[in-house]
């Protein structure tokens, strides 16, 4: 199952269930780590590996890794991005250090930086900025004060009408803060708290260490752009339909994050084309009889479009202002330019069906896909769909 499989809307009997997992089996297709990479899919929950899944400590990997300019390791430039949020004593760490990054000792980080001068303990101010609202009012109330503004009133409103005395005595634990030195290290690796963020591909703290600090230098968003365009290639090239849409949705997201509108609806044109066209990774056509079990009709079909890729389309068109008809010229302008060896809807029907599932209209959904396989038995008239 692919990354944009997750997202289908509409649950399957049983049997086609069955069926699309045994294609999938056949071709090769394999599920991908889910991710949290816009702000129209959202994915939260973090995969913690199995027993039998081998975790490559931090000691070992620097081993193979390039240190900053202030000799700082990935790991080491991720901690000084959360130790803000971590108290001098009594911590309890997420998961994903050891899981994710091999870190077993994340305190013997904290004061390994505390003493390099990239933090220092923090002030009386940073320690009550980390207590939530709800124990601020309660504070506030206590003393006879409004409770009522934002988050930073509340501590302003604190700070000031109650002694420094009191309240260091009632808010004792200290939190880290970054240094100067700490701000430019963090600043200056800013790689480190994108990619833990953002799941792109294969790439993590580690493997993007190594391909930032190798000539030709450049931004870090230039290096990743040309990772997943060089990735996506491959895919494409292996046959891996499925891999290669999902790159190509995560290059979309890349270019809407800076703000690229329009060329992230081109290449969420291409995402829409492949994820309409049938094709799964290791597509082999001597199993298309296989596949076709799961096209048709509408109320069935694996080959849908998935909520989040329709909800990034329609954002797009709001933003550029386009009707529905110059919407569909600008994603025909990029699909007319592809070409794929099946593909079960026409580019105009592509757009259409994106169109159709943003109003829910399964009427007109129904009449596309009987459409379409009306045109797949002539083309195929020896398979059944």
């Amino acid at each position: 199952m692919s990354f944009l499989d997750f997202f289908k809307r509409k649950p399957k009997s049983v049997q086609s269930k069955k069926s699309f997992l045994q294609n999938k089996v056949m071709t090769g297709d394999v599920k991908q780590p889910k991710a949290n990479i816009s702000s129209f899919i959202k994915v939260t929950t973090e995969i913690i590996p199995s027993e039998a899944e081998e975790i490559v400590p931090a000691e070992k990997r620097m081993q193979n890794a390039i240190a900053s300019k202030h000799g700082l390791y990935p790991h080491e430039v991720l901690v000084l991005d959360y130790a803000s949020s971590y108290y001098t004593e009594g911590n309890s760490f997420q998961g994903f250090w050891w899981y994710r990054y091999g870190v077993r000792d994340v305190d013997k980080c904290l004061h390994s930086l505390l003493d390099g001068g990239f933090l220092k303990i923090g002030d009386l101010q940073s320690a009550i900025e980390k207590e939530t609202a709800v124990v601020l009012k309660e504070e506030l109330k206590k003393h006879g004060l409004k409770v009522s503004g934002k988050k930073t009133e509340l501590v302003q409103r604190l700070m000031e009408a109650v002694s420094h005395e009191e309240l260091n005595s009632r808010f004792a634990r200290r939190t880290y803060q970054l240094t100067e030195l700490g701000k430019q290290a963090l600043d200056e690796e800013g790689y480190v708290s994108y990619i833990h963020r953002h799941t792109l591909e294969d790439l993590d703290i580690w493997s993007l260490n190594r391909i930032i600090h190798v000539p030709p230098y450049m931004p870090y968003r230039d290096k990743i752009w040309g990772y997943l365009n060089k990735r996506s290639m491959e895919h494409f090239a292996a046959r891996n339909f499925g891999l290669y849409r999902n790159c190509r949705y995560h290059m979309s997201t890349f270019l809407m994050e800076e703000k690229k509108i329009k060329d992230g609806l081109g290449m969420l044109s291409e995402v829409v084309f492949y994820d309409l066209s049938g094709l799964g990774n290791g597509y082999d056509p001597q199993f298309l009889d296989i596949y076709a079990q799961n096209f048709f009709p509408y109320k069935d079909s694996t080959v849908t479009m998935a909520p989040g890729i329709t909800r990034a389309v329609i954002y797009c068109q709001k933003e550029l202002d386009l009707s529905d008809e110059e919407l569909k010229i600008a994603m025909l302008e990029r699909m007319n330019r592809l070409s794929s060896p099946l593909h079960l809807f026409t580019p105009e029907e592509c757009v259409d069906i994106v169109l159709m599932e943003s109003r829910e209209d399964t009427e007109v959904l129904t009449k596309i896909y009987a459409k379409a396989k009306r045109r797949f038995k002539q083309s195929f008239p020896g398979i059944k769909c």
